[in-house]
Formats: C-alpha cells, sequence, structure tokens
C-alpha cells in the first residue's frame, strides 16, 4: 500500500531534502511552502504522485486547507514533516514584539494548527508519525537569537505535550534539533551576523569560523532528511516526545 505523507516547508533546504529523500513511485506527497515557482519546479522532477500546494503559514486560520487533497483523493496520511520556519537576529534592546509574534506564529503556531488537523482521523492514520524541526538553538544562549530560540524552544515544549495526547492513536510525535545545517535560511543569516556562521562575500558559510563552534562540520540536509525517514518509518516505532539532538559537535549550553 502507497506511503503517503505532508511536508512543511517544501520548497528549500530540509523541507526539500526530505522531499527528494521520501519521494518514489509507491509514495504520495503533498508539499506544501508559500514559493509557488520553486514548490512547482521542485514537484515535477520528483518520481511519485506529488501535489504541490502552496500556502503561507502566516495564515493560521487556514491551514486546514492544505489537507483538502486528502478528501480529494480519498487517502489517509502516514506523516507529517514541519520543516517550515523563519529567523532573524535581532539583540534584546533592538526586539520588536510584531517580528517576536511572526516567528512564533511560523515556527510553532503553525506547527500546533497543522498537527492538530493532522490528528484527525479523516487525514491520518494510526500509528502515523510527525516531525517537527526545532534547532539546537533551542537550547542555547547565542546573543541576538533571542526570538528565534524563544520560537524554538516552545515547539519542542509543543512536541512532548503531543506526544502524550496522541498516543491514544499511537501517533508518534518528534522533533530533530540540528546544529548549522547548509540551508539557504543559514546563509542568509551567515551574511547579517558573520560570527555565529561567518558568511563569505558569496553568502556561503565559512567553513573555518563554523567548524570552531560545530566541529563535525556543516551539516549537508540529506543527512536531517535521513533521520527525518526514519523516524516517519517503523523502524521508530516506540520513539516518541523525542527531542533528537543532531549537533555536529555544537554545544547546547
Amino acid at each position: 500500500m502507497p506511503k503517503s505523507y505532508i511536508i512543511f516547508g517544501a520548497s528549500s533546504g530540509i523541507g526539500a531534502a526530505c522531499a527528494r529523500q521520501l519521494a518514489g513511485k509507491d509514495v504520495r506527497l503533498i508539499l506544501v511552502a508559500r514559493r509557488t515557482e520553486r514548490l512547482e519546479s521542485l514537484a515535477s522532477n520528483l518520481p511519485g504522485s506529488v501535489i504541490p500546494v502552496t500556502y503561507d503559514l502566516h495564515d493560521l486560520e487556514g491551514i486546514q486547507s492544505v489537507f483538502r487533497p486528502c478528501e480529494e483523493g480519498e487517502f489517509k496520511l502516514d506523516g507529517m514533516v514541519y520543516s517550515a520556519g523563519i529567523d532573524g537576529v535581532w539583540p534584546v534592546k533592538t526586539n520588536r514584539i510584531d517580528r517576536m509574534r511572526e516567528m512564533m506564529d511560523v515556527n510553532c503556531f503553525a506547527f500546533v494548527e497543522a498537527a492538530k488537523h493532522f490528528y484527525k482521523k479523516k487525514y491520518s492514520m494510526d500509528g502515523s508519525s510527525i516531525v517537527a524541526i526545532s534547532s539546537i538553538a533551542s537550547l542555547s544562549h547565542e546573543k541576538g537569537l533571542m526570538s528565534y530560540t524563544a520560537s524554538k524552544a516552545s515547539l519542542n515544549s509543543v512536541v512532548q505535550t503531543m506526544a502524550v495526547e496522541f498516543a491514544s492513536r499511537f501517533i508518534r510525535v518528534n522533533a530533530i534539533l540540528p546544529g548549522g545545517v547548509d540551508t539557504e535560511m543559514a546563509r542568509e543569516k551567515g551574511q547579517i551576523m558573520a560570527g555565529v556562521y561567518g558568511a563569505c562575500e558569496n553568502g556561503a558559510i565559512d567553513s573555518k569560523i563554523e567548524k570552531d563552534k560545530q566541529p563535525f562540520g556543516i551539516i549537508p540536509p540529506k543527512i536531517i532528511a535521513e533521520q527525518i525517514a526514519f523516524l516517519l518509518s517503523e523502524r521508530a516505532a516506540y520513539i516518541t516526545g523525542g527531542l533528537i539532538s543532531v549537533s555536529g559537535g555544537r554545544k547546547s549550553r
């Protein structure tokens, strides 16, 4: 029987790597992102059944609409991956509540809404799995990252509470906490705050500066995608409520 998954934040970074990892002739994917062109380009190059859905997760009220393909195609999901997120570097003295609220909306509250709808029996199978992408930064205290780390720490707490509540349907809920991953968002952050990621002139992450912070080196998105695939699989059948660090040696404290 084909497996079916929904991936949020699928147009780039870890989400796109996860789509490539999971795609196959016996797999059905719903890919959700706000950038239509990139989303459709990715979908057209993947095997199997791929349904691109353009949606901006700033709109918390309409998130249920992304699950409409399940009703139209009369299938249920075996897993959900939440890799959507926004970033920003602002010292406390320049922080604005509106920007902090926006980050909480996308990094945490939209996940809550998506998982709430996924939990409905009309959308998901008993024994399915949810994987959220958090960050090792949620356990650390780096300058300028208060808003980001607060949103990811909230996500961690939500994941652990959901794991308890969703156990009645044997739905597993876990989060992966990566260190520095070579994504577009990380490169953009490097441009904003060289020294956290250390950007070169072309926007690439300076591997020498980053290696001082993360001894195993910058993590390729494919490595995180493989961990996601494991958590979605039956091999992880007894893992739930986990905050799984893939730190690359980056200190969490």
